[in-house]
């Protein structure tokens, strides 16, 4: 029950990228290509989920009982990273090489980008609480909701005519009055997923 409550509660109601405004780079990045939206918002959620249920361990049971736990923001980064590359070598696979390029150039961004970097310190910083299923739980559900956001996000703002935009608010203004209205939907929701396994 603790895995399911974790899961559904950061997929839905703590959501890193609206619910908490931390993964909002992600939805900016792919505002412009809907077209990318599944295999980068993939990307970032294999990155933060592996990230955060391979750092809790790396947190409890390395960087804590050695007395370096500051070097903790760094090797989340370099596990992510790692998970990144492996994930965009399988999906570069069979394609041309500017599109591998392509992909090999966004792991950086996606490794440093701060929903990996909130769910790995987010479980250390309750690592005395949480137990391996909840940690595991709530990187997964991470995961599944920064897809889901930017999923969802890239859509919507595909769908906006932006002639009919005024034109002050073209392009950045625009996106960001989106992501609001998307940040207040799933605002709206909050308690209901995580109460269902109580």
């Amino acid at each position: 029950m603790a895995f399911l409550n974790a899961l559904f509660t950061a997929a839905l109601d703590n959501n890193l990228v609206f619910a908490q405004l931390v993964g909002m780079v992600s939805v900016v990045l792919v505002a412009g290509r809907p077209q990318d939206s599944w295999c980068f918002g993939g990307m970032v959620a294999v990155a933060t989920a592996v990230a955060g249920a391979l750092g809790w361990p790396l947190y409890t049971q390395l960087l804590q009982p050695w007395g370096v736990a500051y070097l903790a923001p760094l090797a989340y980064v370099l596990v992510s990273w790692t998970a990144i590359v492996v994930i965009a070598t399988v999906l570069g696979a069979g394609k041309t090489v500017a599109e591998r390029e392509r992909l090999l150039r966004t792991c950086p961004i996606i490794a440093c980008n701060a929903a990996v970097l909130a769910v790995s310190l987010g479980n250390a910083a309750a690592a005395e609480t949480l137990t391996w299923d909840a940690a595991l739980g709530s990187s997964l559900g991470a995961g599944l909701g920064v897809l889901l956001a930017v999923v969802l996000f890239a859509f919507v703002r595909d769908r906006i005519d932006e002639r009919l935009v005024p034109a002050a608010l073209r392009g950045l203004p625009i996106t960001l009055v989106t992501a609001s209205l998307m940040a207040l939907a799933f605002t709206g929701v909050a308690g209901i997923a995580g109460g269902l396994f109580v």
